[in-house]
């Protein structure tokens, strides 16, 4: 369960870039295309891409050994159910919102869970000798405040200067 997921999590990125950018290209928009088709057409590019990439990985040779299905759970089918469905929104948001609003999105979502994640857990602990450590601290990075600050700078001059 753990390793398949693993599998899945670490080739969804690269997948989903290249599913905009496919999705792009076929036509944001388009009333023609249908969505969940397309969904399921990238879905099995995402699919053979992770069978070529665990057939040299250390995970890969350990579901040969003790099969797909070792160790999963019915927990284990969480993760792809809501891998799936956000496979879905992904596609139904890039068709009918385009790539670059979608990054937008993606960008927003990711500053938004660095604030959360500082917010709801950020513990500061006292040590014995009553000075406050910061062993267990969660704090925003100069990477993430970077971030937030050239995400919100490609958002204003996005929208500031749109394409002709």
């Amino acid at each position: 369960g753990a390793i398949t997921q693993r599998i899945l999590q670490s080739n969804s990125s690269s997948s989903l870039q290249l599913g905009s950018a496919i999705g792009s290209a076929s036509g944001s928009g388009s009333v023609g295309r249908n969505t969940y088709l397309f969904s399921i057409e990238l879905s099995a590019a995402s699919l053979m891409f992770v069978l070529i990439s665990s057939l040299r990985s250390a995970d890969g040779k350990r579901i040969k050994k003790d099969g797909f299905f070792n160790e999963w759970t019915p927990r284990t089918i969480i993760p792809i159910i809501t891998n799936a469905a956000g496979g879905i929104i992904v596609g139904l948001v890039t068709k009918y919102s385009g790539a670059v609003k979608k990054g937008f999105a993606l960008i927003f979502g990711l500053v938004l869970s660095g604030v959360l994640q500082t917010i709801f857990f950020s513990t500061t602990s006292e040590s014995d000798d009553g000075s406050s450590g910061n062993n267990n601290e969660s704090k925003l990075s100069i990477e993430q405040i970077c971030g937030t600050l050239l995400a919100a700078l490609s958002l204003w001059m996005h929208s500031s200067y749109p394409v002709k």
